[in-house]
């Protein structure tokens, strides 16, 4: 490429040189000895026709004879055609024509003057060109190698600060490449973070089942006492497929189940009454204020899922005898519901990664949980169109708002799974 770039520039050089040293002749800009032999010539036609005049055309041939030793570059013609042009003599007595045969130096002084200007700026046309067609593909060769080293999986790679270009267009491709590239090892750590998590949860149970036939293998009395645990582990196992299943399904993009007209405030209700139930154990409580409708058009199941999955979350983070809050609204087109605990928060580095599969906080409450309830919940409120947020409060506690649009339009389902 660099080659047909400073081919293109260079010839283009060339042809701007060839196109003055056109209008230089014609404009008649001759070098000074060109304008000797003009006038030399002019001087000598005009002698031979003078004696054409009085002497006749023997006349003139007899001068000629003489004086053609003293300019042998010249030559006399006594039957030149008498309709050609620059002739001495009429057609009744027959023309003569002056003529010179000038050597290849003389011809080449014509062209000297102009020779070395042309030499020089071909060479330094040519250096202007490698130089421009280097600084002009630079950036494209760096987006080329970029996008190779990405191919070989070298995903860490960025370019926007290598490309040392001013054209805006490329700035502009080599941001939009480094957030691509971004995007691509984010996803591609989730995935290798998200199969050894996954393997890290199913090693457990697995292998209390394993040790429990092992048991009942020895000792089959055994086995009634040990069939709960094993149910359990089982009833866990059976739990995290179809969480990983689901979030599978809402990372495609697949819309699950049908959209409908519901109040949203019904599910809130019916999962902060569970909530309190399982909250007495450890005096924690959970209200609600707010407006007394969240008419909202989406998905039943999904939309009960996401809530419960945050109150829940902030249930198993809350201290004894504390409280969360839980509050509706509604702001232009969109139900906004937050949902605020009294536990420990999140550190401000962590906030945007709660919602990744498996993701551990260090000041987070052991629960039980598998890791994958906010990350559904994101999943579920972005295939709507919505958004989902996190907060620290003050001076304890975390706050997880999400908003809703009113009306699920095609729009917002695409704009969701863009996002996911």
């Amino acid at each position: 490429m660099i080659l047909r770039v400073f081919a293109f520039i260079w010839c283009a050089n060339l042809l701007t040189l060839l196109l003055f040293l056109v209008l230089i002749n014609l404009v008649d800009l001759s070098p000074p000895e060109d304008i000797q032999i003009r006038a030399e010539t002019r001087v000598l036609e005009q002698q031979v026709s003078d004696i054409y005049r009085i002497e006749g055309k023997a006349g003139a041939l007899a001068f000629w004879r003489q004086i053609a030793p003293g300019f042998p570059a010249y030559a006399l013609q006594a039957d030149a055609d008498c309709s050609d042009a620059n002739v001495i003599g009429a057609a009744d007595q027959g023309c003569l024509h002056l003529s010179r045969a000038g050597s290849i130096a003389e011809r080449l002084q014509i062209i000297q003057p102009a020779a070395l200007p042309l030499t020089i700026g071909a060479l330094v046309s040519a250096v202007m060109a490698i130089f421009l067609s280097r600084w002009l593909t630079s950036p494209i060769r760096r987006i080329s190698q970029g996008l190779k080293a990405i191919a070989a999986g070298h995903l860490q790679t960025r370019i926007s600060a290598k490309l040392q270009t001013s054209n805006r267009e490329l700035q502009d491709l080599g941001r939009d490449f480094d957030f691509a590239a971004e995007r691509l090892q984010t996803l591609a750590e989730g995935r290798t973070r998200l199969f050894h998590d996954i393997s890290h949860e199913i090693r457990s149970p697995l292998a209390r089942l394993r040790a429990a036939v092992g048991l009942i293998e020895v000792s089959p009395a055994r086995g009634a006492s040990l069939a709960g645990r094993m149910e359990g582990d089982i009833s866990r196992l059976d739990h995290l497929v179809n969480e990983i299943l689901t979030l599978a399904r809402l990372e495609r993009g697949d819309i699950l189940g049908e959209f409908q007209t519901f109040d949203l405030l019904d599910l809130v209700e019916n999962i902060i009454a569970d909530a309190n139930f399982e909250g007495r154990v450890r005096n924690v409580k959970l209200t609600y204020s707010g407006v007394k409708t969240l008419n909202v058009m989406g998905n039943p199941e999904l939309l009960h899922r996401a809530c419960e999955n945050i109150i829940r979350n902030a249930l198993s983070h809350s201290p004894q005898g504390g409280i969360v809050q839980v509050t509706g609204q509604q702001i232009g087109d969109a139900i906004i519901l937050e949902v605020a605990d009294e536990g420990p928060g999140v550190p401000e580095a962590n906030l945007k990664n709660i919602f990744a599969p498996f993701v551990r906080v260090e000041k987070e409450i052991p629960s039980a949980g598998i890791g994958l309830g906010l990350a559904i919940a994101s999943g579920a409120i972005t295939s709507h169109g919505g958004t989902i947020l996190a907060r620290n409060r003050q001076p304890n506690g975390l706050v997880l708002k999400i908003s809703v649009p009113l009306k699920t339009s095609t729009a917002n389902l695409i704009a969701g799974n863009a996002v996911l």
